[in-house]
């Protein structure tokens, strides 16, 4: 249908040729107009409406020069046949057909129409960004033919100095300080300027080439500040298994702004982004936990359980509504390894470290911690159940000495003489005792009595004894104690009496 619309055009007198040109509002649009290059030096115009009533917009002059007409641009390229039109700050209003004309005075003038449809889009953003630090500026747009070339450029001097363009998709384009993302899927266009100094400062322009027929623009502009609240670097480190706390200032004017930590790895600038919305809640999202304490300008961030992925470079920054972001302080983190288990030098004590956990499954510290916690839980079994059998073979050794040396008393005592006192003696015949107490005929017990002096010793038999009942009676004149001695052959004692139940 575009091709038979166009074919119809050009068969009407002065018709060369039609584009349809889309742009966004707050940004601009780039039209160019191609002629036979026998009208070169014939002036070029550009104006809006039907060609029956169309308005003047912007007229050449001079050739080879820019021509401003209050937002519109036009210059003329006379060696390549070509003339160019800029249109800045478009709106919804600026949406209709326009012009691109060569004005010739014998005959019909001869143009192109360019029907013109502006969307709803960014603004003209305001970008801050602070010494030393970075931004990252995201541009949405619809989308767009094939394969389109993104240019980032400073404008100055009536023209836009190229910095940085590419036409690949899903990769970072890197030069110099300027690095440039085209995330094509979401239609989301990333640049980024690292280590700002002052003379960052300035307007830039972003330019998608859809055709070789036009461009759209978005625009922003570029402060560059020195934040003295806040610090430009910080370097914190942390021993496997711990945790790390991060501490950064920002400017009040950011308080109401989005706070968030990234971590940049390789050459993906801003990874793994944890962000927090709200004054002093806690952000429920992230390996990293932030507060963002908005009264005292100050966002902390706790990352727990740290390894060694953990040892990278972490920025600090705020996000703006206008889609832009500022990296404020970065924050240098270093993590170091635990140490393997390691005896003590001393026969008392032993040292050692916690292993540590992460959340990767199957990791090499994770098999390391758990093998080294089963080994010291086997060793320190293996010590008890040695030291409770010690004991209990040390008490049962105990035992048996006690046991023995009260069969041996009871067989070898010896009376200490002492002068003054007399003693019965009692000759052990060493006849085994029955096993019933009541059975009196095995009995081996008899009635002994001395006749004379105080103590006394009596046995009696009889057929119901079960048990006999031994008292010894102290002589006035004898010692209060008595010393026993071993021998094979008697036994000594004061007195002893049967009482009967």
């Amino acid at each position: 249908m575009k091709i038979i619309w166009t074919f119809t055009l050009l068969m009407i007198p002065g018709v060369m040729s039609s584009i349809s040109v889309t742009g966004y509002s707050g940004g601009g649009v780039i039209i160019t107009c191609r002629y036979d290059k026998r009208y070169a030096a014939n002036k070029k115009y550009f104006c809006r409406g039907e060609w029956s009533k169309c308005t003047d917009q912007v007229r050449t002059k001079d050739t080879n020069k820019w021509v401003n007409s209050g937002r519109f641009s036009l210059y003329d390229d006379t060696r390549a046949a070509v003339s160019t039109v800029t249109i800045r700050d478009l709106s919804k209003q600026d949406s209709g057909m326009y012009q691109c004309a060569v004005d010739i005075t014998a005959k019909k003038d001869i143009y192109t129409e360019v029907k013109l449809h502006v969307l709803t889009g960014p603004q003209n953003m305001a970008v801050t960004g602070y010494l030393g630090g970075n931004v990252i500026i995201i541009l949405k747009y619809e989308i767009l033919e094939e394969n389109p070339v993104v240019v980032v450029c400073k404008t100055g001097a009536d023209q836009c100095f190229t910095l940085i363009h590419t036409n690949r998709a899903a990769e970072w384009k890197h030069v110099s300080r300027f690095s440039v993302y085209d995330d094509r899927s979401a239609h989301l266009l990333y640049v980024f300027i690292r280590e700002l100094n002052v003379d960052y400062s300035g307007e830039y322009r972003i330019i998608v080439k859809v055709s070789k027929d036009y461009s759209f623009f978005s625009k922003f502009n570029l402060d560059i500040r020195d934040a003295d609240c806040c610090e430009k670097s910080i370097s914190l480190s942390a021993a496997a298994g711990g945790s790390v706390n991060i501490s950064c200032k920002y400017p009040q004017s950011h308080s109401a702004d989005v706070k968030f930590v990234c971590r940049r790895s390789g050459s993906d600038l801003c990874a793994e982004e944890t962000s927090v919305k709200e004054s002093r809640r806690w952000s429920a999202e992230g390996q990293i936990q932030l507060y963002d304490d908005r009264e005292q300008q100050l966002l902390t961030g706790t990352i727990s359980h740290v390894t060694q992925q953990h040892s990278a470079e972490y920025w600090c920054g705020v996000q703006t509504d206008q889609g832009h972001k500022s990296f404020i302080t970065r924050v240098r983190i270093n993590v170091t390894d635990t140490s393997p288990l390691l005896p003590s030098s001393s026969p008392t004590a032993s040292v050692w470290k916690t292993p540590t956990f992460n959340n990767t499954s199957g990791s090499p510290n994770t098999l390391k911690g758990s093998s080294l916690i089963i080994s010291l839980v086997l060793v320190l079994l293996v010590l008890i159940i040695v030291c409770l059998l010690l004991l209990f073979l040390y008490k049962k050794h105990q035992s048996r000495g006690g046991e023995s040396s009260s069969q041996v008393g009871a067989e070898k005592h010896e009376v200490v003489p002492n002068s003054g006192c007399d003693y019965e003696e009692i000759k052990d015949t060493h006849r085994q005792l029955p096993k019933n107490p009541s059975d009196s005929s095995n009995c081996i017990y008899t009635a002994v009595q001395k006749p004379t002096g105080d103590a006394q010793i009596l046995f009696t038999s009889a057929e119901d004894l079960n048990y006999a009942v031994v008292n010894f009676q102290k002589k006035a004149d004898c010692p209060d104690s008595l010393r026993l001695r071993n021998s094979q052959d008697y036994s000594e004692y004061a007195a002893v009496s049967h009482h009967t139940a």
